[in-house]
């Protein structure tokens, strides 16, 4: 049995790249979209947002299993599991949208910042269940 703030401190760095992904997707709601560099920064937050939500959750999944807490490990597991499958699809969103901008489609602008702010909301939602769960983790 591994001790508990091991667990803990799965939870934390899973938390941290939750909450980074909020932090860092923030300055991309007041730029511009539709520039290149922009485009190109925008769309690799997302990829690097997923794989480290993906990792991370699968460390914390480990740990959970060592210390005998099937139900958080599960939970982990869910989180992981749901950012490799919202990954490409969520990549291919953007990527349709910026490329229906750069083709001249007025409104593709509009979708695309639906996809970021539809994507922040339900990050601060998984960020929010995660640490209900930490008062049961201790």
């Amino acid at each position: 049995m591994v001790p508990s703030f091991v667990a803990f401190y799965a939870v934390v760095i899973v938390l941290f790249s939750l909450l980074y992904f909020f932090f860092a997707s923030i300055p991309f709601l007041f730029v511009r979209l539709d520039v290149p560099e922009v485009a190109q920064l925008f769309r690799g937050l997302f990829n690097a947002y997923f794989w480290m939500v993906a990792v991370t959750g699968f460390v914390a999944t480990a740990a959970f299993a060592a210390s005998g807490r099937i139900g958080f490990m599960a939970g982990m597991l869910l989180l992981a599991a749901s950012a490799l499958a919202l990954r490409d699809r969520t990549l291919q969103r953007i990527d349709d949208q910026q490329d229906a901008c750069r083709a001249g489609d007025g409104t593709a602008m509009r979708r695309l910042r639906v996809v970021h702010w539809s994507s922040m909301a339900a990050n601060l939602l998984v960020v929010a269940t995660v640490c209900s769960g930490v008062p049961y983790i201790l």
